[in-house]
């Protein structure tokens, strides 16, 4: 953690400075970034914590990967910062609630004080439950093999590459791997489960068994985000993004790709 985020209601026991306000809407933010937001998002964000404490002349600049902010302080002073967004993760929940608390400080509801406990108790939050990351995986997955026309054997395979999916995945980004690898190691997982029940008869089309499973991999959020960027004209952030979901879409097709060679120079064949 950092900033003002973790250390609670300490962070403004003496009288709130300019900094306090800097370090707060900063991280409120990164928040914003980190778990998977908009960059116009997260310089609203910033944008109206500093002006809800106090600042004026806010500006501020965010990418995918870093934030610079700047305002005047009633003294007449300029303050600004940078902050590195170095890990991001889809989470709406932690958007959601970092948005909920920008408009109880502004609207007045609560203090600096409170804002960063608040803050930092947001980032602290513990991952959803096992149970439920599991379920959603393999239902999602499921889903989308019976949407692209498979059977219920497809589904059930896509399901459990799915479950697997969920538990390597949160296992790597726990280790701090790549999200190429990641998904690269995805896209060999799923397309090796497919064959695997190709070849004992559980599956009707593994193609469709792969592209369900895929799914819990396609950067969905991040190509949106790079559409949205790009019209609204936030050309460095759209474009960051969109060499973010190639790179991603890419890995995921080397790695289902590389199993389904190696099969048919085996001998192998699909259905």
């Amino acid at each position: 953690m950092s900033g003002l985020i973790g250390r609670g209601a300490t962070a403004f026991d003496r009288p709130a400075e300019p900094e306090d306000f800097l370090l707060l809407a900063a991280d409120a933010a990164r928040l914003v970034l980190e778990s998977g937001g908009e960059t116009y998002r997260a310089e609203e964000t910033a944008q109206a914590v500093a002006m809800g404490l106090g600042a004026v002349d806010v500006e501020c600049f965010a990418t995918p990967t870093g934030i610079v902010l700047s305002f005047s302080a009633p003294d007449g002073h300029v303050h600004s910062i940078v902050r590195r967004v170095a890990t991001r993760r889809l989470d709406l929940d932690r958007i959601a609630r970092t948005e909920a608390l920008v408009r109880d400080l502004v609207s007045g509801r609560i203090e600096g004080t409170e804002a960063a406990a608040v803050l930092g108790e947001i980032e602290s939050s513990p991952e959803r439950p096992l149970l439920v990351s599991l379920l959603a995986a393999g239902i999602g997955t499921g889903c989308y093999a019976l949407f692209f026309g498979g059977t219920g054997k497809d589904a059930l395979v896509a399901a459990f590459s799915g479950l697997l999916l969920s538990r390597m995945t949160r296992y790597l980004a726990r280790r701090r791997i790549s999200d190429f690898f990641t998904n690269l190691a995805g896209g060999f997982l799923v397309a090796a489960m497919a064959l695997a029940a190709e070849r004992f008869g559980l599956v009707s089309n593994p193609n469709l068994a792969i592209l369900g499973a895929a799914m819990y991999l396609v950067p969905g959020v991040a190509i949106t985000n790079a559409i949205r960027d790009t019209i609204a004209g936030d050309l460095v952030a759209g474009v960051a993004r969109a060499a973010d979901a190639f790179m991603s879409a890419t890995a995921i097709a080397v790695g289902a790709g590389s199993v389904l060679g190696l099969w048919g120079l085996m001998g192998g064949s699909l259905r």
